[in-house]
């Protein structure tokens, strides 16, 4: 019997804790959690390379997409669209493909989004049939929601230096990231960037990073506000009903641990 009564004062004092533990992380989570999307090199899957944060566009929505800028800065943006077959490969919900100019730079940019996994061909695979992959990296920029906002975060994209097979002069380098939101079946984005290179591959990377920092980041991405917590929001939302709902949460699971020492005592008794 004493046995018992010792394990049953352990298994109720470890529910409590794990207890406390899951509502202390869903009250200090932030209330929009499932606004923010995932940003990362890989789809479906994070990496340690994941960015969280707001999108400005919702980029499962064909009609969302069409109305992104097509003026950003001093760039200047026109729809093309490729041959049928690549359409039909793809067999993406959403394509938008557009090109940005400035001054003579000129930069093509996909947006494909899809819930089947074969929309995305590995862009290593897909440029394998015309193009030598020179070279592959991973690139860090930085990510303003707004050009007045000053908190910066890290965000990374993969790079490929690629040379035509039949004219090694004809040189691009191409930048790609994933996006998806968690716990949502709305499917992947995915976002690529290339450009010819006319001098060196690092110079027309130079000029796409321009591009990326200074103007596409802040029209694709929120500025970041402060975030309430699921806590603050249950007591703006029900005021001295909120206090009591928090407040209850929280102490069901002390008394569960306080109640497992508790047991055992009177059982001894």
């Amino acid at each position: 019997m004493f046995r018992i009564a010792e394990i049953q004062k352990n298994l109720l004092t470890l529910f409590g804790i794990l207890l406390l533990a899951g509502v202390l992380i869903y009250l200090l989570a932030p209330a929009g959690i499932t606004d923010y999307t995932v940003i990362g090199t890989s789809y479906w899957h994070e990496t340690k390379n994941r960015l969280l944060i707001k999108t400005a566009y919702d980029y499962n929505s064909l009609e969302e997409i069409n109305r992104f800028p097509t003026k950003l800065g001093d760039w200047r943006g026109y729809d093309f669209r490729y041959p049928d077959s690549v359409y039909e490969m793809l067999n993406a919900s959403v394509i938008l493909s557009r090109s940005y100019s400035s001054h003579g730079d000129l930069i093509w940019m996909d947006i494909i989004n899809s819930h089947k996994g074969e929309s995305f061909h590995d862009p290593k695979i897909c440029y394998g049939g015309k193009w030598n992959i020179d070279d592959e990296t991973l690139e860090t920029f930085n990510v303003v929601g707004n050009q007045t906002h000053l908190t910066f975060h890290e965000m990374h994209t993969n790079r490929l230096d690629i040379s035509n097979k039949k004219n090694p002069d004809t040189k691009q380098v191409v930048l790609y990231w994933f996006m998806f939101k968690r716990f949502s079946d709305e499917g992947v984005t995915m976002i690529r960037l290339s450009a010819p290179v006319r001098n060196t591959p690092e110079e027309t990377f130079e000029m796409m990073k321009g591009f990326l920092e200074d103007e596409l980041f802040a029209a694709m991405y929120e500025e970041e506000v402060e975030e309430v917590t699921v806590a603050e929001n249950i007591i703006d939302k029900h005021g001295t009903t909120g206090v009591a709902i928090v407040a209850t949460l929280i102490l069901v699971p002390i008394c569960l641990i306080i109640l497992g020492p508790l047991a055992s005592r009177v059982r001894k008794t």
